[in-house]
């Protein structure tokens, strides 16, 4: 029989007294916590499935499934690449998951079960994450942080794909994340790195071997004589993604919460 969470399994998983929990739970007024240490009980409530009766009064009917998808992707070539990415999640999630699409500024998102973050800031991510105590999934932004799922690209082993497969210099052409941290990562996982922008960005081009994973470049330089190598992730991303949506939701006890694609 599984073991129920109680209040000292929050307060635990959270570093905090059993009193803080308590007065968090029961919106104790005159207390000094910080709004820091509120957002991460809270968090830590929502990931353990704890439900006390204060709180469950205020829970959503589960049979009312959202998906809110927040984005800091801008330009016309981005804003194409995210439609492959709803498409995709429309594809796995079409059964049981409505889907809305927000733009910023971010607030709270009234009736969502849960939010995908999608190529935003780590200071945006955090920023939804303290004003919605829902499920929260980062993709294409690098969190790290045990109480929020993540899937990001495994560009390690992107690299060993393409090192093997032209054999010689190459470079990487990619649209450039928001998050820093992610776009630091490509600059230190390959040697030659182009970040395009726009079209202009596209028309000055001028190398003979191209690895990608973004459809609409992919297609751009298959009208080239390039060598190209192109990765289709989008599939395997969006079913991750929804794999995690399921976890978060059914409140599976997981151990991994970063995935790599």
């Amino acid at each position: 029989m599984e073991k129920r969470v109680t209040i000292h399994d929050i307060a635990k998983e959270a570093g905090v007294s059993v009193a803080t929990v308590s007065y968090v739970i029961n919106n104790k007024q005159g207390q000094t916590i910080s709004e820091e240490t509120k957002n991460k009980i809270w968090h830590v409530i929502n990931m353990l499935n704890y439900k006390p009766n204060v709180f469950a009064k205020n829970l959503r009917s589960s049979t009312s499934k959202l998906i809110a998808v927040c984005t800091e992707t801008q330009g016309y070539i981005e804003k194409a690449e995210f439609v492959n990415i709803l498409e995709g999640l429309s594809i796995f999630l079409r059964e049981n998951f409505g889907i809305v699409f927000t733009m910023p500024p971010f607030g709270k998102i009234s009736n969502a079960d849960a939010i995908i973050a999608y190529n935003v800031s780590k200071e945006t991510f955090y920023k939804i994450g303290n004003q919605n105590y829902i499920p929260l999934i980062a993709v294409n932004c690098l969190v790290e942080d045990k109480l929020f799922f993540q899937v990001t690209i495994d560009y390690k082993k992107l690299k060993k794909q393409a090192d093997k497969y032209f054999k010689n210099e190459y470079y990487f052409v990619s649209l450039p994340p928001v998050d820093l941290t992610l776009k630091e990562q490509i600059l230190n996982t390959f040697k030659n790195v182009i970040f395009v922008q726009n079209g202009t960005d596209l028309q000055n081009i001028n190398i003979q071997n191209v690895l990608t994973i973004h459809g609409l470049l992919a297609e751009f330089f298959k009208g080239r004589p390039v060598n190209l190598l192109y990765k289709d992730l989008y599939s395997p991303i969006c079913e991750q993604i929804a794999t995690c949506i399921h976890k978060a939701l059914s409140r599976e006890t997981c151990d991994v919460h970063s995935y790599k694609v």
